[in-house]
């Protein structure tokens, strides 16, 4: 019975933190970046915490915040320019 009251309560925040993602991730320009990493680090933090209730449900609900505030920080860490890619010098041009 615990295990899918934990259920019933991951479930709903997981859909939350699946719209903040997508929110996050759909901005564009320094509103993308300073989101991103915001919410990165927040989702970090909860997924860490997560992993201390030592269930099942809850460590699954913890490693995909992990994989996810990954992904956002990455997301976060992109550049704003890609018209200069790292092969090209000045002389090339």
């Amino acid at each position: 019975m615990r295990v899918f009251i934990d259920i019933l309560i991951i479930l709903p925040l997981l859909v939350l933190c699946y719209q903040l993602y997508s929110f996050s991730a759909k901005s564009e320009g320094l509103v993308k970046q300073e989101r991103c990493q915001k919410l990165g680090i927040m989702f970090m933090t909860l997924g860490i915490l997560a992993l201390v209730f030592r269930s099942a449900p809850w460590a699954f609900f913890g490693l995909v915040l992990i994989m996810s505030s990954f992904r956002l920080l990455a997301k976060g860490l992109d550049r704003l320019d890609k018209k200069t890619f790292i092969d090209q010098l000045d002389e090339d041009r």
